[in-house]
């Protein structure tokens, strides 16, 4: 009868051990993915806002929507309803009703046009600059709309009390100091977005090449890196278009909202770009992820051997 070996149980120490290695890339790649994450995230919004700081045209939209172009209407009808009672022999009612007019023609819309750029572009000025809001200027063409206005009620009029009128609307000097400059904040804000760029980029590129070192499948981590850049630029630029749609100054929101709208709606072609970018790496990253699978897949396997015949029997 046989009595089995009591030493010679298999040892299972080898099979359960996992190598310290394999231990640091399930605990560190965790960390490493979350960080690529953020550093995309920093980045996209970087390009993004360091994009429209150069943008003057959406700059100075944005600017010009949140001046509020009603209420200096309202103020510029204000005054010159006051200025024709001075300058017309009409009652009240009359005088009234000719600034009504003029303030519907389009040569007073053109008016106020003018005032509100000129109030944007000394916005922009430079520090030491002095630029001013010629309102006299604005007004000018609006003598002959006044003239037509008056004659056209029967009320007797002449040129000169009106322009005389119009002339005394004064210049309005615009406070251009280091502090109170757009165009400083501007450039504070592009050099701040430069070195958000910069260190994101480089952030993004250390925190890739960890997560590719620690991964068994090389390219395939590089395919789902470039696949996470691309699906951040697609979330950012849905959720950019959605928040300028909810600002938008037509649904009756605030003119500083209306302006944050156009910013957010401006420059969205830098996320395209950015995804059209990635989705390439990631095709790539497959493609040679897909082919090496494939090779090794295609490798003939090693035959068993031949040479040992012995079989296993009870005794």
């Amino acid at each position: 009868m046989h009595t089995p070996d009591q030493h010679s149980y298999p040892a299972t120490s080898d099979v359960t051990r996992t190598p310290v290695r394999r231990h640091l890339r399930r605990g560190a790649l965790p960390v490493v993915l979350w960080a690529f994450g953020f550093a995309t995230s920093m980045l996209l919004v970087g390009m993004w806002g360091r994009t429209v700081t150069v943008d003057a045209t959406t700059v100075e939209q944005a600017a010009r929507t949140i001046v509020d172009a009603e209420l200096a209407t309202e103020r510029i009808e204000a005054w010159l309803e006051r200025g024709l009672g001075t300058a017309m022999a009409a009652d009240a009612n009359q005088v009234a009703e000719v600034a009504q007019r003029v303030s519907d023609r389009p040569e007073f819309d053109a008016a106020v046009d003018a005032i509100i750029a000129d109030f944007v572009s000394g916005l922009f000025a430079d520090p030491g600059e002095d630029p001013v809001v010629a309102i006299d200027d604005a007004l000018a063409p609006l003598l002959p709309v006044v003239v037509d206005e008056a004659r056209a009620r029967n009320i007797p009029v002449e040129s000169e009390p009106i322009e005389q009128m119009l002339e005394t609307a004064s210049t309005i000097p615009l406070d251009t100091g280091e502090a109170a400059s757009v165009a400083s904040v501007v450039r504070d804000a592009r050099t701040l977005l430069t070195w958000v760029v910069v260190v994101a980029a480089a952030g993004l590129l250390v925190t890739g090449a960890m997560a590719v070192a620690l991964s068994e499948t090389r390219y395939a981590m590089v395919r789902s890196l470039a696949t996470r850049v691309v699906i951040s630029a697609l979330t950012y630029a849905l959720f950019f278009r959605a928040a300028a749609w909810a600002l938008d100054p037509q649904r009756g929101r605030s003119p500083v909202l209306g302006g944050g709208s156009v910013v957010l709606a401006s420059n969205g072609h830098i996320f395209v770009i950015s995804g059209i970018l990635a989705a390439v790496i990631a095709l790539w990253g497959g493609t040679v992820a897909f082919r090496r699978a494939r090779r090794v897949a295609d490798l003939p396997s090693a035959p068993a051997s031949d040479d040992d015949t012995r079989e296993l029997v009870a005794v």
